[in-house]
């Protein structure tokens, strides 16, 4: 048994082999094609059961295209676990070194419930990118609004202009870029499924789709839980219980679920029956949002449910 955890950074790729029989091995490689090669060789050599990868930024992404397009069986662990893990083992170090020989040996434990990861279609990985570069935009719309409005009660006409013209470009590269988007989502025909929802428009369908894996697609409970809208429960002897929202999803995904519940709310009776509900029993109207927002992810992916269940009726791959 043989197991590989990769800690990725900007200039280094640092591989680690644990053996069930042997001294742990550990390489370090350029952050390079060169060096991604180089890697790949060394992992063809040792033929590993699972190769661990933590998502590190944008910096992890062509090696883990490499690795999947070359089958190999890669997991990507998520942080908050494999930082409980390292808390277990009793680590008190963290290095580049350290950190790969963790994932290797979190691979070998865990190496009965690890997902492998596949590459997404082509469609999927331009949305996501469409989708983040969208919400970056509209954060410097916001930015030049609030400096318009400075430069206003300021009395600095000189810079009014400039913002103005700046504004006219973020707002032209808006609408090509909400175009784009419009049309990769009329090419998943799982888009048209979720926009029949209620409170489910095109920014919250194209996060959707984008932010959660495919795999978890229809799997209601599951993609609650990466999205990081359940709650967390602290008991603790005569403690008093604390719950609060475990947060450990996209930020972006669950900030547009919570814009489709506000619209949810408005237009869905059932939605809008159950926001003042929660009201009644005195929760605060952001908690009863968010609970809204649960509800909402929930009700998508039974959607997605019930149409991958036609298709398979109907013997559609």
């Amino acid at each position: 048994m043989c197991c590989a955890g990769i800690d990725v950074s900007k200039p280094h790729l640092d591989l680690a082999l644990v053996f069930s029989t042997a001294k742990p091995t550990r390489f370090r490689f350029p952050n390079t094609p060169e060096g991604r090669q180089a890697l790949l060789a060394a992992l063809a050599h040792h033929r590993p059961d699972w190769v661990a990868l933590e998502p590190t930024g944008p910096y992890h992404l062509p090696l883990l295209h490499l690795l999947a397009q070359r089958g190999f069986p890669v997991a990507l662990v998520n942080p908050y676990h494999l930082a409980a893990f390292r808390r277990a083992a009793g680590e008190r170090n963290k290095t580049d070194h350290q950190d790969a020989l963790l994932l290797a040996r979190y691979a070998l434990v865990y190496r009965e419930e690890l997902q492998a990861y596949t590459l997404p279609p082509e469609t999927l990985r331009e949305l996501k990118a469409l989708v983040g570069y969208r919400e970056d935009l509209a954060r410097r719309e916001r930015a030049i609004l609030n400096q318009q409005e400075a430069a206003h009660w300021a009395g600095s006409e000189e810079v009014i202009p400039l913002l103005q013209r700046e504004l006219a470009c973020v707002k032209e590269l808006l609408r090509e870029v909400e175009e784009r988007i419009q049309a990769l989502l009329s090419l998943i025909p799982e888009a048209e499924v979720l926009m029949a929802l209620p409170g489910v428009g095109p920014q919250v369908a194209a996060a959707v789709l984008a932010l959660l894996p495919p795999h978890l697609w229809g799997q209601a409970k599951r993609a609650a839980a990466y999205a990081g809208l359940i709650p967390e429960r602290e008991v603790s002897g005569k403690s008093v219980e604390r719950s609060r929202l475990s947060k450990k999803g996209p930020p972006l995904l669950r900030r547009k679920l919570f814009m489709g519940a506000l619209v949810a709310v408005r237009h869905d009776p059932r939605m809008r029956a159950f926001y003042h509900r929660l009201l009644s029993r005195g929760k605060r109207k952001k908690q009863a949002l968010v609970a809204v927002a649960h509800k909402l992810l929930r009700c998508m992916m039974g959607r997605l449910r019930e149409y991958y269940a036609n298709r398979l009726g109907q013997g559609v791959a």
